[in-house]
């Protein structure tokens, strides 16, 4: 896995790590945190009364927040960064990337996009960038779920299905975008994880 992997730079005492990839083009920072959230939103159905009663909201897109360094002398690094939050797909859409981070993994955060900021300043001590940003989860299992759910329901006659549905790709078409690795290695580890 690329979490905690590290590649010795040729000095010593510097040791770069390598906590994420995207599409499989690594990040590399120093003194990396990542940390994954997400909301479960519900609202209060109890009214004056004591009851626990709560409706649910559904299950909202996780985020990746990532930080870190990128030492000055490794510009070229901050400038492919800053490159790839601007990226569009066809049509403008921001650029959905696959995610590799074990943390990501753990949670079942595949694809994501840049989201909200993305925070570059230097550091006060350091003579380095101070590095973050967010990823936003598309495509997530519960959306595919949802989605599916709505075309049964329209499939079966449910008129009362106002949503716009869209075109899920089936589990064969999605292992057909997965590489050799994250079939062969990441989906058994997924799958034995439950």
């Amino acid at each position: 896995m690329i979490e905690n992997s590290s590649a010795n730079n040729g000095s010593s005492g510097r040791v770069d790590n390598i906590v994420l990839a995207l599409d499989g083009e690594s990040i590399v920072l120093k003194n990396p945190s990542v940390s994954v959230e997400y909301d479960l939103p519900e609202d209060d159905q109890s009214g004056q009364s004591s009851s626990t009663n709560s409706s649910e909201k559904g299950i909202k897109p996780k985020k990746l927040s990532v930080s870190g360094l990128i030492e000055f002398s490794t510009p070229d690094r901050l400038s492919r960064l800053i490159e790839l939050s601007y990226q569009t797909e066809n049509g403008g859409a921001k650029k959905l990337y696959r995610i590799a981070n074990a943390t990501a993994n753990v949670v079942n955060l595949r694809e994501a996009v840049f989201s909200g900021k993305v925070s570059v300043s230097p550091h006060s001590s350091l003579l380095a960038w101070q590095v973050a940003f967010t990823l936003s989860e598309r495509k997530s299992v519960p959306e595919k779920r949802e989605t599916r759910a709505q075309q049964l329901a329209v499939e079966n006659g449910d008129e009362h299905v106002g949503a716009i549905i869209e075109e899920v790709p089936g589990e064969e078409a999605e292992n057909a975008e997965l590489s050799w690795f994250e079939q062969n290695v990441l989906a058994r580890a997924n799958d034995a994880l439950g």
